[in-house]
């Protein structure tokens, strides 16, 4: 039941990180998303959305951190 366990935790770490990549931008994709029809990218959208950005990677090295410690802490011995 432990490689179980294992198993399921690699699985939490790989979906974490599936869903930071979607959650993550670069600056051109900020650019094309905050651009609005009349002028280009407001720069205060750009800020808000890179520190979302910013937010997610820290997030994801967080539950990459919590997800591997569990991991080591249930591997059997």
């Amino acid at each position: 039941m432990r490689w179980l366990n294992i198993v399921g935790l690699i699985f939490n770490l790989v979906g974490a990180g599936v869903i930071a990549v979607g959650v993550t931008a670069s600056r051109a994709a900020i650019d094309r998303i905050t651009a609005s029809a009349y002028g280009g990218p407001s720069p205060d959208a750009q800020a808000a959305r890179r520190r979302q950005s910013n937010f997610a990677i820290v997030g994801l090295v967080l539950l990459c951190i919590g997800f591997l410690l569990q991991l080591v802490g249930s591997w059997p011995q």
